[in-house]
């Protein structure tokens, strides 16, 4: 679970909590949505894999090939779902066959994507109109729904139903496809920001087995002024230069403020103890919920749970600030326990 935090903190990943895409004042059910001014905004996209709710297999492949065939890669940088699904193969956290809405967008923050292009083929492969594709685009960000529309496939005489489905997504997102992105240079997609994520969840599957439970309070090692340790020496060297960092070995129980195990807040009394210029702002954090209010006062509990155990390890109470981070920044998505579990975690902010 460590190797998952350093990797994804290291990126400085930002995910809102997941809500439901905005739609524009003046949708009207059945009707398409257009944002045409500000599709141009969109440089850097995320087309998810379309969800299947047909009968008709490869129903939902031909529909996310016409939509990656069908961007502009002059004006629209498109993140290849061969390399989204790489992300995530053969690790606990492997992608599903078509990914929802809610996912595609997490996704496409963590990727650094401006928004997230994604729908679904509904109904039965058999006689004509019975399949219906849709396709969204959102705002990764703030999730604002540029565009959305539905279209009934109606296939020729002869033609085969992918050949069908990839046709008529093709003319319904052809409004939205004109006006997607512009000319002129954006990098996007940063190969490090994938690998690093890449790594968070092979670390996953080295992670598979619960921890231990933790010793008791009384055989915790004892505080000392120098380290003894390769981490202890690591974390004082980062108190003292300012940096973050994820504390290892301190877990909660389930989504609690009750500490599971609390070694690594005996590391950090070691490392304070050997840089007494330094002081530590223990920010925790939580998986989100439909409640922020809610995330906001566990993870406020958290922290002060954190602050109580050093102070009760020798840490004088005038070097440690705390702060209660609620779901911001999380690690990795929220669709797998897993991903939910690596993003309740206490961070340590080095300050002068």
């Amino acid at each position: 679970m460590r190797s998952i935090l350093v990797a994804a903190a290291a990126l400085g990943l930002g995910c809102a909590a997941v809500r439901p895409p905005t739609l524009a004042a003046s949708a009207v059910t059945g009707s398409p949505v257009l944002r045409a001014a500000e599709l141009a905004r969109v440089r850097c996209l995320l087309v998810a894999p379309f969800e299947n709710a047909s009968d008709a297999p490869l129903a939902a492949d031909a529909a996310t090939s016409a939509l990656l065939g069908g961007v502009d890669a002059a004006r629209t940088r498109a993140y290849p779902v061969r390399d989204l699904r790489a992300l995530f193969r053969d690790t606990p956290l492997e992608l599903p066959e078509g990914i929802p809405p809610s996912l595609a967008l997490e996704l496409a923050e963590l990727l650094g994507a401006d928004a997230a292009l994604y729908g679904a083929v509904e109904g039965r492969g058999q006689g004509a109109e019975s399949l219906v594709v849709t396709v969204r685009l959102a705002l990764a960000s703030h999730r604002d729904l540029l565009f959305a529309t539905s279209a009934p496939v109606r296939p020729a005489p002869g033609e085969r139903t992918e050949a069908a489905v990839r046709r008529t997504l093709l003319d319904a997102a052809q409004p939205m496809l004109a006006r997607l992105g512009g000319p002129g240079p954006k990098r996007c997609f940063d190969p490090e920001r994938s690998r690093a994520l890449r790594a968070v969840a092979l670390s996953e599957a080295r992670a598979a087995q619960p921890p231990p439970p933790p010793p008791p309070p009384a055989r915790l090692a004892p505080v000392r002024t120098e380290p003894r340790t390769a981490r202890q020496a690591d974390w004082a060297r980062r108190l003292v230069t300012g940096d973050r960092f994820v504390a290892q070995d301190v877990t909660f129980t389930g989504r609690t403020a009750q500490l599971q195990r609390d070694a690594g807040l005996a590391d950090l009394a070691v490392a304070l103890a050997a840089s007494p210029e330094a002081r530590a702002r223990i920010e925790a954090f939580v998986d989100t919920t439909s409640d922020p209010e809610a995330d906001a006062k566990l993870s406020a509990a958290m922290a002060q749970v954190a602050i109580a155990r050093l102070a009760d390890l020798g840490v004088a109470r005038g070097r440690l600030s705390w702060a209660g981070r609620g779901g911001e920044s999380p690690l990795l998505p929220n669709f797998t326990a897993r991903g939910r579990a690596a993003n309740r975690r206490l961070e340590i902010v080095g300050l002068h």
